[in-house]
């Protein structure tokens, strides 16, 4: 060099960021050697001379590198100086006193010290207001699995989670046995195949049990189990149904926590969990299943109710034998119409004026005797204009004590509907019955269906330990009908694959949404059974219509 080089004002230190495109990028401090300068794309050094090249060492205005390849767009290319801080010259007793070789070893100190300074600034260290403070670090063996922290006085200290207040640890233990503090299970316990999940404790969380909350003897923790149930409804309301099974299943692991530190004995894992977005029971008797809503269910005929009845649209009886006999259930009484044979078509006729409009779908009549050739339904808004519904003739060729039935097309909804004889004579199959006579023993109307009951039972699995004596099961659920559980719907668990099954007791955990949906919990003794092949069943009865939306999981308990 003709001259020394003169260290600016310039931290020895420059980020860019690579556009794809550009290759060469300028650095605006000094260096002695292409060797002083250390090159970072991200964080992944680069190669002199294999990445990149550098020119202008021995500048005082800094140079340029250029790399091989241009950086990809949105990566960060730094550029900085790393000196070996080693003394580069040694002045002789006596000998020549050049300034140029003095000039270099000050440029190389003062370059030293500005890449010391600012590594230093990189570091973390006391404000300059601050008192002094002690922050060298214990010794490897005292700081081993603890968190660096600071004491009152501002000095550098280690902790753990209890020093400092944090909520406790989820720990990789098996859930102890018959407690409230159980802990989460390892991943090792956890298999996307078997549907098995970890168990959060009930500190970790921070839900007290039910009856100690109840009780007033438990006030430290932050809600109890049907609090919970409720703030998960508000939470997900309005939210798709796959989210709002999702915040049901995680709540039903923390309550069979709850559950099993009532019942004696360990919590296994979670079995036979299903949302029903497919259909994969294999019994599934008299059940619908809906693939987008992901339920089964058990829609049925829906006969219009008697206290729909306002009154009775009748003409051509017999003055003791009202419309009201048509329709009180019994099929030995009747409403007769007379005048058979001697009255013109069309005079014969009987039927309900309803509280409101409905849209009858079907017309069913107890046949018994006495009947003209045929009949036909028919519906009005006004009570005197009437309509005959399309499909609506009826057959009575030879019909005996039976239930004759016409289904409707697209009738809508209205508020009269009759059936009235379109014949004025009988068929040639009446037996014993007055000539002059057509007897209605009863006549209903239906709207839907009656739904029928329903059996629902998954295929069994097999327990990783046999004989539990204890199942709870979590089911979400929504009742269509009024539903009595343990009733109308009844829940059994077998664990010799269904050889035996005993029934079990249910309870209701909350609402989940706003649409009806509800989260029910199914606890059975299975002590008396023995085995390792479990299953549930779900049976419905008394003609009440359900949606059963997801089986969260079944527990066994030993």
């Amino acid at each position: 060099m003709a001259d020394h080089i003169h260290i600016s004002n310039v931290a020895p230190r420059v980020e860019c960021t690579g556009d794809g495109a550009t290759r060469t990028f300028n650095y605006p401090f000094s260096i002695f050697a292409d060797s002083d300068l250390r090159v970072y794309v991200d964080t992944e050094e680069q190669a002199l001379n294999t990445n990149y090249t550098v020119s202008g060492a021995g500048q005082s205005a800094g140079g340029t590198v250029e790399f091989m390849t241009a950086p990809a767009e949105g990566v960060s290319v730094i550029l900085l100086r790393d000196l070996v801080i080693t003394r580069t010259s040694d002045f002789q007793s006596s000998g020549e006193f050049r300034a140029k070789v003095i000039n270099d070893e000050l440029d190389f100190l003062t370059a030293a010290a500005q890449q010391i300074n600012t590594e230093l600034g990189r570091t973390v260290r006391l404000r300059r207001t601050d008192a002094q403070a002690v922050l060298e670090l214990p010794p490897a063996a005292a700081r081993a699995d603890r968190l660096l922290a600071f004491d009152s006085e501002g000095n550098a200290a280690v902790k753990t989670f209890t020093d400092i207040g944090v909520a406790t640890a989820i720990s990789s233990a098996i859930p102890a046995a018959g407690t409230e503090t159980g802990s989460a299970g390892t991943s090792v316990l956890v298999s996307a195949a078997d549907h098995s999940h970890p168990l959060p404790s009930v500190a970790d969380i921070g839900i007290a049990t039910q009856d100690k909350a109840e009780a007033g003897i438990d006030n430290t923790k932050a809600m109890t189990p049907l609090r919970t149930a409720q703030a998960i409804s508000q939470l997900f309301a309005g939210v798709d149904s796959v989210a709002r099974d999702m915040a049901a299943s995680a709540l039903a692991y923390t309550f069979a926590t709850n559950d099993a530190s009532d019942i004696v004995g360990s919590v296994g894992k979670f079995w036979l969990s299903d949302d029903f977005r497919s259909n994969n029971l294999p019994t599934s008797t008299n059940a619908t299943h809906d693939e987008s809503g992901g339920y089964y269910a058990n829609p049925g005929e829906i006969v219009v109710s008697a206290t729909n009845y306002l009154s009775y649209v009748e003409h051509g009886h017999y003055s003791d034998q009202l419309g009201a006999r048509a329709f009180d259930g019994d099929t030995v009484l009747c409403w007769t119409g007379s005048g058979g044979v001697n009255a013109s078509a069309g005079s014969h006729y009987v039927g309900v004026q309803l509280s409101g409009a409905f849209e009858v779908t079907k017309v069913r009549q107890w046949v018994a005797g006495n009947y003209p050739v045929s009949a036909k339904v028919q519906f009005s808004d006004d009570g005197s204009s009437w309509t005959d519904a399309m499909g609506g003739a009826l057959n009575y060729d030879n019909q005996q004590n039976s239930w004759l039935s016409v289904t409707l097309t697209s009738p809508g909804s209205h508020v009269y509907w009759r059936i009235i004889s379109t014949s004025s004579s009988q068929g040639a199959g009446a037996v014993n019955q007055p000539e002059h006579s057509w007897n209605v023993y009863e006549l209903q109307f239906i709207a839907g269906s009656i739904p029928p009951d329903m059996t629902l039972v998954p295929s069994a699995v097999s327990l990783e330990t046999a004989d539990p004596s204890d199942v709870i099961g979590y089911f979400v659920f929504e009742p269509v009908t009024g539903v009595t559980f343990g009733t109308d719907l009844v829940g059994k668990v077998s664990i010799d694959g269904g050889a035996t099954k005993t029934t079990g007791t249910w309870t209701k955990i909350g609402d989940i949404g706003s649409d009806g949906e509800e989260l029910w919990r199914l606890e059975v003794d299975v002590s008396a059974q023995s085995g390792s092949s479990l299953i549930y069943e779900i049976t419905t009865a008394n003609n009440k219509e359900i949606r059963l939306h997801n089986c969260v999981g079944l527990i066994s308990i030993y």
